[in-house]
């Protein structure tokens, strides 16, 4: 994973798609499929929150990781993955090793009309990512229901469904 989640970088990027994830992740707070990150308080808690961020991020790769050959991750597209609650950013370029924590990424290119030089960008909340690591519901629910988007060219975000459809196979039998 990059350094983004090191606090390295910071963005200061918002993504077009994380209002309707955002309307999506509070209509699944408010029927009780997930629940919400706690909203610390007081002079740390934008830190607070960074650290949780990057400690969900690190159980997103760690998934990834524990549930992809060496091949199917050489095989995925550098993607990012934003955290809508808080604008957190990581990075995700593939190794032999698996995710490169040392790359240092460019800001992701939001706005390129074409598709070949438009970053591949999954938008999530916290909250659900620790529901569906927490297998409270599947990726197909969280796709259809836009708790998880994919803003990437269609031969990427089909390579990142497969990803996280094949994480979650491996650890629930179900995806």
């Amino acid at each position: 994973m990059c350094a983004i989640c090191n606090f390295k970088i910071d963005f200061g990027v918002g993504h077009p798609l994380a209002l309707t994830v955002a309307v999506a992740a509070r209509k699944a707070i408010e029927s009780g499929l997930i629940e919400p990150i706690d909203a610390a308080e007081g002079a740390l808690s934008a830190a607070r929150m960074r650290m949780s961020s990057v400690e969900a991020l690190n159980l997103l790769q760690a998934r990834i990781v524990g549930t992809h050959t060496e091949e199917a991750l050489l095989a995925l597209p550098d993607f990012y993955v934003l955290f809508i609650e808080n604008d957190t950013w990581g990075f995700f370029h593939a190794t032999t090793n698996g995710f490169d924590p040392d790359i240092v990424p460019e800001m992701p290119d939001l706005t390129a009309t074409d598709e070949a030089k438009r970053s591949n960008i999954v938008i999530m909340s916290e909250a659900v990512l620790r529901a569906w690591l927490d297998e409270r519901f599947n990726i197909e629910q969280a796709l259809r229901e836009s708790l998880f988007m994919i803003d990437a060219s269609a031969d990427s975000t089909d390579s990142l469904v497969r990803m996280l459809i094949v994480a979650a196979l491996a650890v629930t039998g179900t995806c």
